[in-house]
């Protein structure tokens, strides 16, 4: 009995050599779906991530939203030209990155939808700011609802009721912010230790 015993182990053992020289990866091995030899995610490499791939795109921030929805009830049209362009998106600290914009050459337009009339203010001189986001950093835990439409991606963050979107310049970069945000949101929110 042992032969066949000793022969079924070694015939596993050959099988389970030939997948590791194929480059099969190991049981346990590269979390989160990422292939063999792929970095394992993190806080900080997901931190890392949107550091650098943000700067550049465009960002409308929860007041800038809040702006379009104040006169969109007034039944105005809103828009900002051009959106602000990302600056910064460094880590503060685990869990805490800022997202600050540039918000000096954008216009805040408003038309009247009826006749066309329309406004323009420089948006810095309306807030008295030349950036949009927090030099503090926003924490990730704090994202309560978050999707994708095209290249953009949504966040609501708590005590929000309208979204910050981020504009990417395309969909599959949209898809890996969108996969980074979502990443830092379940890793981060203090709430996830009660197990809901």
């Amino acid at each position: 009995m042992t032969g066949k015993t000793d022969g079924r182990a070694c015939a596993w053992l050959l099988a389970l050599l030939a997948l590791a020289a194929a480059g099969a990866p190991a049981y346990g091995e590269a979390p989160d779906g990422a292939g063999a030899g792929a970095p394992q995610r993190s806080i900080a490499s997901a931190q890392e991530f949107l550091r650098q791939v943000l700067p550049g795109n465009r960002y409308v921030s929860t007041f800038m939203a809040g702006l379009l929805e104040k006169a969109r009830r007034e039944g105005l049209r809103g828009s900002f030209e051009p959106l602000p362009a990302i600056v910064d998106a460094n880590p503060v600290a685990e869990c805490r990155s800022m997202l600050l914009a540039d918000i000096e050459g954008t216009d805040f337009v408003v038309r009247d939808r009826a006749t066309g009339d329309g406004a323009v203010s420089n948006l810095a001189d309306l807030v008295n700011d030349g950036l949009v986001g927090s030099p503090d950093g926003f924490d990730f835990g704090s994202i309560r609802a978050l999707h994708r439409a095209g290249p953009r991606v949504h966040l609501r963050f708590a005590g929000e009721q309208l979204d910050a979107v981020v504009h990417m310049e395309g969909e599959e970069i949209a898809g890996r912010v969108y996969e980074a945000f979502d990443y830092l949101r379940r890793r981060c929110d203090a709430a996830a230790a009660t197990g809901f």
